[in-house]
């Protein structure tokens, strides 16, 4: 469970005298999925993996625009190749 894996790694920052790093730690989904396409850590932490993907320009967060706060990130899908005509640009699936 990531719950234990969480606890294990904050008790090895804690033994080794110092705060739980970026990448100390990965859950059983990051573990196993083979494109990366889940990451967690501290937001705060503007060095770390999260905090720079949350920064992209390809962030946005779901009904961002109902004035919802969710604590989720996503990226946008990157779509390489020419535009189809009538296709709107902003628009990725």
């Amino acid at each position: 469970m990531c719950l234990q894996r969480i606890v294990a790694a904050k008790a090895r920052a804690r033994e080794a005298g110092r705060e739980v790093k970026d990448g100390d730690m990965q859950t059983a989904c990051q573990q196993t999925c083979p494109t990366q396409a889940i990451n967690f850590g501290n937001l705060k932490d503007g060095s770390a993996q999260v905090s720079k993907l949350a920064r992209s320009p390809r962030s946005y967060h779901a009904l961002e625009d109902v004035g919802t706060h969710p604590a989720v990130t996503y990226l946008k899908k990157v779509v390489r190749g020419p535009a189809v005509a009538g296709e709107d640009k902003g628009h990725t699936s």
